[in-house]
C-alpha cells in the first residue's frame, strides 16, 4: 500500500503542478488570486491549491507555516519553496522538478518558470514546505 499511495501522491502533486504552469504568462498583479485579475506569488500558490480542496494561508509568509518542512535536497515536485530575510518569506512559487519552480514575479510581470540557482533565489531561499501530502 506505501508504494501505491507514494505513486498515488506523486501523481496528485504533478497534476496540481501541471495546472500551476497553465498559468504561465498570467499577470503578476500585487494581491491578484484569480486568472481573471492575475496573481501575485501567494495568490497563485492560493489559487492553485484551493482549487484542489487544500485550506491555504493567503500571504507567503503565512503559507510558510503551513505544510510540512522539507529540506532542499529532499525537494519534490509541488512542493512550496520561499524567499525572503531570515526566516522571513516575502516570496513563494512552487517546486515543478529538475531544480526550477513556478512563480508570479514582479520583475517579469508575470507567471513564470526560474531555476533555483538564478542568483537572487539561490541568496534568498528560506525553506520548503510540503502541503501535498
Amino acid at each position: 500500500a506505501g508504494v501505491a499511495l507514494g505513486v498515488q501522491i506523486g501523481a496528485v502533486a504533478s497534476e496540481i503542478a501541471n495546472f500551476a504552469m497553465s498559468f504561465i504568462g498570467y499577470s503578476y498583479v500585487w494581491g491578484g488570486k484569480s486568472p481573471s485579475t492575475g496573481f501575485d506569488c501567494s495568490g497563485l500558490m492560493y489559487y492553485v491549491l484551493t482549487q484542489y480542496g487544500y485550506k491555504m494561508n493567503r500571504v507567503a509568509n503565512d503559507q510558510m507555516s503551513q505544510g510540512t518542512y522539507v529540506s532542499r535536497s529532499d525537494l519534490q515536485v509541488g512542493d512550496l519553496v520561499f524567499f525572503g530575510y531570515g526566516s522571513y518569506a516575502n516570496h513563494v512559487g512552487m517546486y515543478i522538478g529538475d531544480n526550477q519552480f513556478i512563480h508570479a514575479s514582479s520583475g517579469k510581470g508575470c507567471v513564470v518558470i526560474t531555476s533555483l540557482s538564478a542568483s537572487y533565489y539561490a541568496n534568498h531561499y528560506t525553506g520548503a514546505k510540503r502541503i501535498i501530502q
